[in-house]
């Protein structure tokens, strides 16, 4: 068994067995390590790797979207919601226009949202 098939497999049972706080700080890291890469790729002039790892954080982004609870009462769900979509457009304009400048701002973002997630305390 190879790196990429026991990394895979790693992955998947820890998503597997994850509560779904962990799963959320799992999300805003992916989100993060694909922009990253895609900041990287744009750096090295690899358009279509930047496309994808871009496509893979909006996902991710739009994963977290869905998973907001509009039910309870309070404001955080719809700002967090408003907050995502911003996260959205800004890296569909970054891919369009190949614009690297345009993911700092959305790592930042999710960087503090994933320390805010962290802290909160919950017994996994």
């Amino acid at each position: 068994m190879g790196y990429q098939e026991v990394s895979n497999s790693y992955l998947k049972n820890q998503v597997m067995s994850a509560s779904p706080h962990k799963l959320i700080v799992l999300l805003y890291e992916g989100a993060i390590k694909n922009l990253k890469r895609a900041e990287l790729s744009l750096t090295n002039q690899n358009a279509l790797q930047a496309h994808q790892q871009l496509v893979k954080a909006q996902d991710i982004i739009s994963e977290l979207r869905s998973a907001l609870n509009e039910k309870i009462d309070s404001k955080l769900p719809q700002e967090l919601g408003q907050l995502y979509d911003f996260m959205e457009r800004q890296l569909v304009r970054a891919n369009v226009n190949k614009d690297k400048d345009l993911i700092a701002p959305v790592i930042k973002m999710l960087e503090e949202l994933l320390d805010a997630w962290r802290q909160i305390k919950v017994n996994d």
